[in-house]
């Protein structure tokens, strides 16, 4: 516990807290909406619509502080793998987002790929324990 409260006021002091009072239910909802349209996006080769809904993913709200005390106390020391697992995700939609503003198909199509496989990854490892855990 001690472990979690020293992590917790360092991401405090150096501003590397998340930001936001949202429910991470709504936020996940939204991501997903975000992806859906993405796709579809893609599918059309509609590439402003695509860089616009790269960029929501991007820059999505954060779980309140409440949400994020409780997934820290759960996650533990897991809690760095879950950050790098957020951070991967939302590297993925920047480079989506400079993908389809490019008009770069290839990369665009492989990059929105490696996001969905590192949604499912972070789903498989998370989703149970913290949806059981925010309930």
């Amino acid at each position: 516990m001690k472990k979690i409260m020293v992590l917790t006021v360092a991401m405090l002091l150096t501003g590397t807290a998340w930001a936001g009072d949202g429910s991470l239910k709504q936020i996940m909802q939204q991501l997903g909406k975000d992806y859906s349209s993405l796709n579809h996006a893609i599918l059309l080769k509609d590439f402003a619509g695509a860089a616009h809904f790269a960029h929501a993913i991007a820059d999505h709200d954060k779980p309140s502080m409440g949400q994020r005390l409780k997934i820290m106390g759960e996650l533990g020391t897991e809690m760095s793998a879950f950050k790098k697992a957020d951070g991967r995700v939302h590297e993925l939609a920047i480079k989506i987002e400079e993908a389809a503003r490019a008009k770069d198909m290839p990369l665009l199509i492989q990059s929105q790929s490696q996001m969905l496989t590192a949604c499912m990854a972070c789903h498989t490892s998370y989703r149970s324990r913290i949806v059981n855990l925010l309930e």
